[in-house]
């Protein structure tokens, strides 16, 4: 620290507590033992650590501790669910959660992260799209707290939520086998750590039941609604088209919905609930997160960090949850006359139950 000022993640390192027992000392808050206490004014004393009065003003002028979360997309419903059930969490511990949207770029995220660290937020919570973070490295090391939510992090460690993709994934599938489904196509995103996860359970899952995977049965489009459309127009127009779908995402789903309006005879199941899931006839089958557990998990990790007891390793996996509702259910079709409009032309296809 020659060449820099000390910090107060310096100090808190010094005596084996977190940050925020430091800023309690400094601003004669309770909350700390006479025992912590002296270790800290000593630390303080050692490194000549002295406080940043900006910040701190700027801090007493606001009156309140802030968490910041960061997610790819502000309207997911799962990212909005986990941030509400949050903040009702920490309200009762003096703290308020701020959100911010990286829009899935990997440079606005590191931007959000870094700005959020130099502006004082107490804790990060981090819906990461980034394939490295070793960049965070040196404010994990100084006890920064911070979670990493939907994804591991990469080339670091650091507290971790994960949902059990993976399983949702093949219960999904072979929720579709049970119901005598053999030709089950998937659309899903381009890879990422649940998206991967999801695919690879729904392979084992087909494998499972002694089913050969058919590559062609599989299109990995952009995570958009429209290419979603596109994609079960493309399944559906095939001369052996799947009698059931799973769908890796709400915003794939959201873009089906007009092709399945078109061709009900069609399974359908999707990772991720949304409102519209309900609005079509039969509604959409679903496998849903849990973003209640995902928000107890995250804090009680973000406030074991800032109570200096957090554990870099831990990783907690929030299992999700099959929701029959109509679509799912649906039989193989065969022998009924149908038709549906692919790319604006009419179809007309012979298949009954």
């Amino acid at each position: 620290m020659a060449d820099r000022r000390p910090t107060i993640h310096d100090v808190a390192q010094a005596a084996g507590v977190s940050a925020m027992s430091v800023s309690r000392v400094l601003n004669s808050r309770p909350g700390v033992s006479p025992e912590t206490a002296r270790r800290i004014e000593q630390a303080v004393r050692t490194l000549g650590y002295r406080p940043n009065m900006l910040a701190a003003n700027f801090r007493q002028q606001r009156g309140v501790s802030l968490i910041g979360m960061i997610v790819p997309d502000p309207y997911t419903p799962l990212f909005t669910s986990v941030a509400v059930a949050v903040g009702e969490l920490v309200r009762d511990h003096g703290l308020i959660v701020v959100t911010a949207s990286s829009g899935g770029d990997v440079a606005q995220e590191r931007a959000l992260v870094t700005s959020f660290f130099e502006r004082g937020i107490d804790g990060i919570l981090l819906f990461s799209e980034d394939h490295d973070h070793r960049y965070l490295e040196p404010e994990l090391d100084r006890g920064r707290p911070l979670v990493f939510l939907g994804s591991p992090p990469v080339g670091v460690m650091g507290p971790t939520v994960l949902v059990d993709n993976r399983g949702g994934a093949a219960e999904a599938v072979a929720h579709l086998l049970r119901h005598g489904h053999r030709r089950i196509g998937i659309v899903t995103k381009p890879a990422s750590f649940p998206a991967s996860e999801r695919l690879a359970g729904y392979r084992e899952a087909v494998a499972r039941h002694g089913i050969d995977t058919d590559p062609s049965l599989v299109h990995v489009v952009a995570n958009v609604a429209e290419p979603g459309r596109r994609a079960v127009e493309a399944l559906l127009a095939r001369p052996d088209p799947p009698t059931a779908i799973f769908s890796t995402n709400y915003l794939l789903t959201a873009g089906m919905l007009g092709p399945f309006r078109a061709y009900p005879p069609v399974a359908l199941v999707a990772f991720d609930d949304f409102e519209a899931a309900l609005l079509v006839d039969p509604p959409i089958s679903v496998v849903t997160q849990d973003p209640p557990a995902m928000a107890a998990h995250a804090t009680r990790m973000l406030l074991a960090q800032l109570d200096g007891i957090g554990d870099r390793a831990a990783v907690a996996v929030v299992p999700p949850r099959l929701i029959p509702r109509g679509t799912g259910e649906l039989p193989p079709a065969k022998g009924v006359r149908y038709r549906y409009r692919r790319f604006g032309a009419t179809v007309k296809r012979s298949a009954s139950r």
